[in-house]
């Protein structure tokens, strides 16, 4: 695990590694973490697990995260991927109703299903339907200092 990315991850397969993946990061390092941003879902989007099995492994890592670092922020990305906006639109529901229980400490960041859809099936900001172009990794960027206030 490198900077949390892991190729084909989803939210199942994190939630199954969350403890080893915080056991690997340095927490000196990390103990003054402010905000812990988390995209993750869009391979989730191409077989949709039952709802109940994918709002208890999104529970396990934000829950993990706040165990990890109780003092930071948690966002939520709501995922998007061209061949599948029915599946996005249905586990950015889910996420809502996850973060209910944990609006204290956790919300919805940037919602890629917007802005990096932008309102041409992702032609602008996207190389395939899914990833960004630079220009898709300039504007989420941009997306999460909207998100975190600045």
């Amino acid at each position: 695990m490198q900077d949390g990315y892991v190729p084909g991850a989803t939210v199942a397969s994190r939630a199954a590694t969350i403890a080893a993946d915080f056991a690997a990061i340095d927490l000196v390092r990390s103990s003054n973490m402010k905000a812990v941003l988390f995209n993750l879902g869009a391979n989730d989007s191409y077989a949709l697990p039952a709802e109940a099995t994918w709002k208890a492994n999104l529970a396990t890592i934000l829950d993990a995260m706040n165990a990890q670092w109780p003092a930071a922020k948690v966002y939520v990305m709501r995922p998007w991927t061209r061949a599948h906006p029915a599946e996005c639109n249905t586990m950015a529901t889910w996420t809502n109703a996850v973060l209910v229980a944990r609006a204290a400490w956790a919300s919805v960041g940037p919602d890629e299903r917007v802005y990096l859809e932008n309102g041409d099936d992702g032609v602008t900001y996207t190389y395939d339907g899914v990833h960004p172009t630079a220009a898709g990794y300039v504007l989420t960027a941009a997306q999460w200092k909207t998100a975190l206030g600045y």
